[in-house]
């Protein structure tokens, strides 16, 4: 029996849901910090929670913004900037009296994983970034025409609906068949409540920024922590090329693909990002 000490956590911007799980105490390692990506929230890594949290302390908080934590309004969080996040999830350690995790970033949660390192070296011991959105990246259509100046805000809003959730969640898989309608209920459930939509909208223009996600680049290259990056080879999301940029930017990094997977590795993979993780964590994991 998996240990549950999920909670609601208080933080200085509002209260963070946090999944505790796993083994807490002497000889358990390091906790696992799992950060997800855009549009989604701490279920997205639900299949390896069997597997990682019989051995190790898994923390995996909902972002600010989504699933179950509080949404303020963007201008009072840096428009959810990834280097506001990152200062949220130290707070959060402080919070629980945690010196030094391992962290694993997802998509939009690999960026806020990589400021999360360079703000405190000392507090991450080894990273995993996993289809990491670290540079900037060409947008879909709708991506496209929901930045439109003056716009933007009122067609992410009132126009992006539970099709388009599904749309995008999809082409984030190799088979897209495995999106459970019950899956994209929850997805959306939380997306759609007061706030969620504004923040998600804020959290895009952050990632289509390309000077913000240029300065992400003497961030790489400052990391010290061994670091394994992780692929899906049928990433339909992120640019293939982006695997490679981002492994040459880190000094030392490694590269793993994951063979027919789509971009949302932890869901379409899980045994094989498992079994990647544990083999870069060691033996605790």
């Amino acid at each position: 029996m998996i240990s549950d000490r999920s909670r609601l956590v208080s933080l200085d911007f509002g209260r963070l849901y946090l999944r505790d799980l796993g083994p807490d105490g002497p000889g358990a390692g390091p906790p696992l910090l799992l950060i997800h990506g855009l549009m989604v929230y701490g279920y997205a890594f639900r299949a390896l929670v069997p597997e990682l949290a019989t051995s190790r302390r898994l923390l995996i908080p909902d972002l600010p913004g989504a699933g179950d934590s509080d949404r303020p309004p963007p201008v009072h969080c840096a428009d959810y900037s990834p280097t506001w996040m990152a200062r949220v999830l130290l707070a959060l350690l402080d919070h629980l009296g945690l010196d030094q995790v391992d962290v694993l970033g997802h998509s939009w949660g690999g960026a806020i994983a990589v400021c999360l390192a360079d703000a405190a070296p000392e507090r991450v011991r080894r990273l995993v970034l996993v289809d990491a959105t670290c540079f900037a990246m060409p947008l879909p259509l709708e991506g496209r025409l929901a930045l439109v100046p003056g716009l933007g805000p009122y067609v992410f809003k009132n126009l992006y609906r539970r099709p388009a959730l599904a749309h995008y969640l999809a082409r984030a898989l190799a088979d897209p068949r495995l999106l459970g309608d019950d899956d994209l209920d929850l997805y959306w459930d939380r997306l759609a409540r007061t706030g969620g939509r504004e923040a998600a909208y804020a959290m895009l223009t952050q990632l289509a920024n390309d000077g913000r996600m240029a300065a992400m680049l003497p961030r790489l290259k400052a990391l010290t922590c061994d670091t394994l990056v992780i692929w899906g080879e049928r990433d339909a999301i992120v640019p293939r090329d982006h695997a490679e940029r981002l492994r040459d930017a880190i000094g030392g990094a490694a590269l793993e693909w994951v063979d027919g997977c789509g971009h949302a590795v932890a869901e379409e993979r899980p045994a094989a990002l498992t079994t990647l993780v544990r083999g870069h964590l060691g033996a605790s994991a």
